[in-house]
C-alpha cells in the first residue's frame, strides 16, 4: 500500500467494460485513474516520453502542429507486437510514476487504477486487490466497431494483438462480466467492492468520504429505492437510464436533509471536468451558487485541472460563468493538448469559445513559477 491507500488494479482486454467500471466505481465515491490517459500525456510535447517515441518511432508520426498522431503510432504497434513491445518500455516508466505520485497526493483510502497492461508491467505490485472485467469475443467486436467506429478487420486486429483473457482472469481477485445491462454491472460492482474492503463487522464503508454538508455524498450511499424513484421524478427519464450515466458519467445527488433535489451530470476525462447537465434544468438557476460550488469541490477532490461549462447548459439557463471565476477563452488561445481536446467538447464544430476555469497546472511538467498554461 501507498499511505495507506488501498489500490484497486482494473484490467481486462479491448471493449470488456473496463472503463465502464471505474466510472461506476469513481461513483462510489473511489478516487480513480486512467493509465491510457496518463499514456497519452507522456507523449505529448514536452512530455517524459515524447522525445524517446520520436526518435524510436519516426518524425513521419508527428502532426502538423508537432504532436504524435496516435493513428499513425497505432498502425505500427497494433501490426508488431515488438513494436508494441518497445513502445510499452518507453512508456509505462513514467506512468507509473505519474500514477503513484497521484495516489500519494490524493491521500485517499481507496483508488482504482484502469490499465490495460496492468498485468504485464510493474504497477500489479502496487495493487491491493486485481479486478477483470470479461466480455465475451463477440461482444468486443460488437462494442468496437458499433462504438468506436472500427472497421471489422481494425477490431480484429486491436483483439488478436492482446493476450487472451484466460490469462487475465487466471490472475484475477474480483471477475465482473459487463454484458447484461449497466444495472446489472452496477449491482456487481457495489458489491464487489464491499466485499473487497469492507471488513464485516464494519459500517459506514471505509470508501466513503460523504462531506459534513452532505453535498459530496456518493450516490452509492443513498438508498436505491430513493435514488431511483428521484431520477424517475427529476429527470424525467427511465430507470436504465440512470445507470447508462453512472456507467459513463460522473453522477452528483444533491441532497437536502436527505431528499435528493437535483442530479448534476459532467464528464471526467484527461483530469478536466465538464458539467455537463443538470435534472431539473431548473435547478441550476435556483441554486446557481450550490451548484457550482458542489462541482468544483467535487472536481478538486478527484485531481481536477481545469472545469469546463456545456455550452449547451449556457445556452437554456441563466448561468453568468464569470462570477464563479470562468472565462470565455477561444480554442486556438488554449495551448495545453488534454484541455484544448475537452473544450473542443463544450461547443463542437464553430461554436462560441468556451468557458473554462484553472484549477491546477499540467501535473507532468515542472513549470517554471511564472509560467502559466491556458
Amino acid at each position: 500500500m501507498i499511505n495507506k491507500t488501498f489500490i484497486i488494479g482494473i484490467t481486462g482486454n479491448i471493449a470488456t467494460g473496463k472503463s465502464v467500471i471505474r466510472r461506476m466505481l469513481a461513483n462510489a465515491g473511489v478516487m480513480t485513474i486512467d493509465a491510457d490517459v496518463l499514456a497519452n500525456r507522456m507523449i505529448y510535447p514536452g512530455g517524459p516520453a515524447y522525445q524517446a517515441v520520436i526518435a524510436a518511432f519516426g518524425p513521419e508520426i508527428k502532426t502538423e502542429n508537432g504532436r504524435i498522431s496516435h493513428q499513425q503510432l497505432g498502425q505500427i504497434v497494433f501490426n508488431d507486437p515488438e513494436k508494441l513491445k518497445q513502445l510499452e518500455a518507453l512508456i509505462h516508466p513514467p506512468v507509473i510514476r505519474a500514477i503513484l505520485g497521484r495516489v500519494r497526493t490524493a491521500g485517499r483510502p481507496v483508488v482504482a487504477i484502469e490499465a490495460i497492461k496492468l498485468l504485464e508491467s510493474d504497477l500489479s505490485g502496487y495493487c491491493d486487490s486485481i479486478w477483470v472485467s470479461h466480455a465475451t469475443y463477440k461482444s468486443q467486436m460488437q462494442r468496437l466497431m458499433h462504438t468506436r467506429g472500427l472497421s471489422e478487420q481494425e477490431a480484429r486486429t486491436r483483439i488478436e494483438a492482446q493476450s487472451q483473457q484466460v490469462t487475465k482472469l487466471s490472475q484475477a481477485d474480483v471477475i465482473i462480466n459487463t454484458e447484461a445491462t449497466f444495472k446489472d454491472t452496477w449491482v456487481r460492482t457495489q458489491m464487489a467492492l464491499n466485499d473487497t474492503i469492507q471488513p464485516p463487522d464494519r459500517e459506514p464503508p471505509t470508501h466513503i468520504n460523504s462531506s459534513k454538508d452532505g453535498l459530496l455524498t456518493p450516490i452509492s450511499r443513498i438508498a436505491t429505492e430513493k435514488v431511483e424513484s428521484a431520477w424517475f421524478d427529476l429527470a424525467q427519464a427511465d430507470i436504465p437510464a440512470l445507470y447508462e450515466h453512472l456507467g459513463m458519467q460522473a453522477v452528483l445527488p444533491m441532497l437536502n436533509q436527505d431528499r435528493i433535489e437535483a442530479f448534476l451530470i459532467w464528464r471526467d476525462w484527461n483530469f478536466t471536468a465538464m458539467l455537463e447537465e443538470a435534472y431539473p434544468v431548473s435547478f441550476l438557476n435556483n441554486q446557481t451558487e450550490l451548484a457550482f460550488d458542489s462541482f468544483e469541490r467535487t472536481a478538486r477532490v478527484n485531481q481536477v485541472e481545469i472545469l469546463l461549462i456545456a455550452e449547451e447548459l449556457i445556452s437554456h439557463t441563466e448561468l453568468q460563468p464569470t462570477q464563479f471565476g470562468y472565462i470565455q477563452q477561444h480554442i486556438d488561445q488554449v495551448t495545453y493538448p488534454a484541455w484544448q481536446q475537452a473544450a473542443e467538447k463544450t461547443a463542437p464544430g464553430q461554436g462560441p469559445s468556451p468557458w473554462m476555469k484553472v484549477l491546477a497546472q499540467p501535473f507532468e511538467f515542472e513549470m517554471e513559477p511564472t509560467t502559466v498554461i491556458q
